[in-house]
């Protein structure tokens, strides 16, 4: 990495800045055949890690240039202006434009509870150093943001030095920490948390509503979110990877669910809902795969969240196609019934409109939308957080791809809380529905290593 030319950038916005006095983002990037962002996140274990499929996408983001933060209903409308604001008179060096991460809260209506107090409503960060690793090939890319106070020269060598800090991570050795204590509310409670529901879509109150539950782990010693995110890696199966620090708290997961993905303005999601477990053999996983293909609660709920994606993208797309009949997504431990869906954004429109009519879609809330969140308010019992909420990443030049955060596991010093819900429509047994929950939390425990000592379950 080359001083003189990270000068050269910032000078030039700084003189934009000066120009125009405001902030302007400053980007140089430079091929990076010899770095490997999944090696890297696992030394450092902070920032932001990011690994997806169709396209394939590989994304390690370490240190914060920038960060914006909405909160309310808007947020995500906020987020989008301020982004292409600060946007307007970016200085690209290179072939990669500048690109923001983060995500927000499920439900910013219901009170933060202190485990996710370091998770705003909403917020991204401009990573300082990012590499990025898809068909293209490795790219590192330095972002900075340049004030019309900044002083390029110390800007240039406060990145060479976070650069030699990226390639020389401090070492640090941990052991899988021991399990104290397992905490969940009771399988029956939880199940009689279902039965108010089937109680509700009976009276016609809702058509569906997704229940989750939470687990808390109480540790000896703090998680090695490289080791798991390592672990979760190797699986290679169809689920999309990440990983978002706040400090000592890292959220991350595995989720099979992408929410939305935008390229040129070609928008692509898919609907994800109805759900079994995998057989142990080939024949029995196919088995299983066509029962649930063939089951009727099953389509019913999938067609919901089909019809309401549609419906929710209307009026901001034209050209929109979705599958006549849904397909199996088959994961480590669960196979879903899957229909892609593809549209194209109007021009006037940006991903994030569309982030935020969709969410939350009815394969994490429910419908209708409003009854269904409130009746999660009232009944659930705890603070989603991140959990089941968009988290992802978007450029200057408005492509970006968002994730629905399942199978997820939020680890903070010395607590890890897992996630895992389920749609709870007309024909839902609650103990078939605690089953399939139970089916969701092994794949993140798995990698966890997380084995109790003793439990209050």
């Amino acid at each position: 990495m080359n001083l003189d030319a990270l000068l050269k950038v910032f000078q030039t916005a700084h003189q934009r800045a000066v120009a125009y006095q405001r902030p302007v983002i400053a980007v140089s990037s430079h091929p990076a055949p010899t770095l490997e962002a999944l090696a890297l996140y696992e030394a450092h274990r902070q920032g932001f890690f990011w690994r997806t499929h169709s396209p394939d996408l590989t994304l390690f983001g370490l240190g914060c240039a920038w960060q914006i933060e909405a909160s309310g209903p808007q947020r995500m409308l906020d987020v989008d202006r301020q982004w292409f604001a600060l946007c307007a008179d970016a200085v690209i060096d290179g072939p990669k434009a500048p690109l923001l991460l983060g995500g927000m809260r499920f439900d910013e209506q219901r009170p933060c509870a202190p485990h996710w107090a370091a998770f705003a409503d909403a917020s991204f960060q401009l990573a300082h150093w990012l590499l990025s690793e898809d068909a293209n090939g490795r790219w590192l890319r330095c972002q900075r943001v340049v004030e019309p106070d900044s002083d390029p020269a110390t800007l240039a060598r406060e990145s060479l030095a976070a650069y030699e800090q990226l390639l020389n991570p401090p070492a640090s050795a941990t052991a899988a920490p021991d399990v104290i204590e397992r905490n969940a509310l009771p399988s029956h409670q939880w199940q009689a948390k279902v039965d108010t529901a089937l109680q509700a879509i009976r009276r016609c109150d809702l058509n569906k509503v997704v229940l989750a539950r939470h687990i808390e782990y109480q540790l000896d010693a703090a998680l090695n979110s490289g080791a798991v995110m390592q672990r979760l890696h190797a699986r290679r199966n169809a689920s999309h990877l990440f990983a978002l620090h706040r400090g000592e708290h890292c959220f991350m997961g595995a989720t099979p669910e992408r929410l939305l993905s935008c390229q040129e303005g070609r928008l692509t999601t898919h609907a994800l809902a109805g759900s079994a477990r995998r057989g142990i053999t080939a024949d029995e996983d196919h088995a299983i795969g066509e029962r649930l293909l063939a089951d009727p609660k099953e389509q019913y709920e999938h067609q919901l969240v089909v019809q309401t994606i549609t419906q929710a993208l209307n009026g901001k797309v034209s050209d929109l196609q979705a599958a006549s009949c849904p397909g199996l997504l088959k994961l480590a431990t669960v196979q879903h019934l899957s229909t892609p869906i593809a549209a194209q954004l109007n021009p006037d429109k940006r991903l994030l409109d569309g982030i935020q009519a969709l969410h939350p879609t009815p394969a994490v809330g429910g419908l209708p939308r409003a009854t269904a969140m409130s009746f999660i308010r009232r009944h659930e019992g705890f603070d989603r957080g991140w959990y089941a909420a968009p988290v992802g990443w978007l450029d200057s030049k408005g492509n970006g791809d968002f994730l629905v955060a399942l199978r997820s596991a939020l680890i903070t010093p010395q607590h890890c809380h897992l996630f895992a819900g389920c749609g709870i429509v007309h024909g839902s047994w609650p103990a078939d529905e605690y089953e399939e929950t139970q089916i969701k939390l092994a794949s993140m425990e798995h990698a966890l290593l997380l084995f109790p000592r003793r439990s209050k379950t």
